[in-house]
């Protein structure tokens, strides 16, 4: 009995006793580090691998929204013309555009008839006239063009590329709800720009219309980049609410354009937004 007492005293002293210099250095080694991990490369036509159509539609009031195919409404594309709603407003705030300004056709003949004229300011956004545009851009510059991009918070902010064609085929790019959110902005009156450029803008941004509401829109077709890209955004105004809208669709031969006006049209007739056509 004494032999047990005696052996057990011995392990609890030894259990108590502190670590010799090899059980010190064994603590402070240091596991390795863990691999790390290098990000996969986006895919070439990464366009390719999500949905090809979303319609995000929102609603102001009731502050709902209504998004098919997340996946294509949260990914950045270039906005194409739809990007001339800021850029109209750009030009008239900064004084390098008026209102009523007539732009004088160069002589050259572009495949869309109705660029091949002289254009006024509210014929050149209804018919996206890339040539004026392109002027506007230019007497604009990259420094003031980059200060009101930045004071808006557009898309994700990056003119780089050509100045004058940059929203074409340049570094900018715009998801469906960064559109509705800008767009809302512009609804609402509260950009960084004149009450009167904004209301001229309104005014000629009217696509639409029926007993008892309107529509504002702009559309857009990004044509230098594979898969080619298709836009339609605006909102719809109607009891005094305002339905945003922001219609995103791929574009992989010439009649895939026109999904753009119909998909926009059917999800909101579905909501109610709209009546239906009898």
């Amino acid at each position: 009995m004494k032999r047990v007492i005696l052996l057990l005293m011995l392990c609890l002293c030894l259990g108590c006793a502190k670590p010799g210099p090899q059980s010190k250095r064994h603590e402070k080694t240091a596991p390795h580090p863990a691999p790390k991990v290098q990000p996969k490369p986006r895919p070439k036509a990464e366009a390719e691998t999500i949905s090809p159509t979303s319609v995000a539609v929102y609603d102001l009031i009731d502050r709902q929204w209504n998004v098919d195919h997340n996946d294509r409404a949260s990914e950045a594309f270039l906005p194409a013309s739809t990007f001339k709603v800021l850029h109209t407003l750009i030009a008239l705030q900064s004084g390098v555009v008026k209102k009523d300004e007539v732009f004088k056709w160069d002589g050259v003949k572009r495949k869309y008839a109705p660029w091949n004229q002289d254009l006024s300011l509210e014929q050149a956004f209804r018919y996206s006239a890339i040539w004026v545009y392109q002027r506007i851009a230019k007497r604009i510059g990259k420094e003031r063009m980059q200060n009101y991009v930045d004071l808006v918070g557009y898309g994700n902010g990056d003119i780089g590329g050509r100045l004058d064609s940059f929203w074409l085929d340049g570094r900018l790019r715009i998801t469906s709800r960064q559109q509705i959110w800008f767009l809302k902005q512009l609804y609402k009156g509260t950009l960084p720009f004149s009450k009167g450029h904004m209301d001229f803008v309104k005014r000629i941004m009217r696509r639409d219309s029926g007993k008892d509401w309107v529509m504002r829109a702009k559309s857009g077709w990004a044509q230098r980049v594979n898969p080619q890209v298709g836009w339609l955004v605006g909102w719809v105004e109607k009891d005094d609410n305002a339905w945003f809208f922001a219609t995103n669709v791929r574009i992989d031969e010439r009649k895939d354009a026109a999904k753009r006006y119909e998909l926009t049209m059917a999800r909101l007739t579905e909501l109610g937004v709209i009546p239906a056509k009898k």
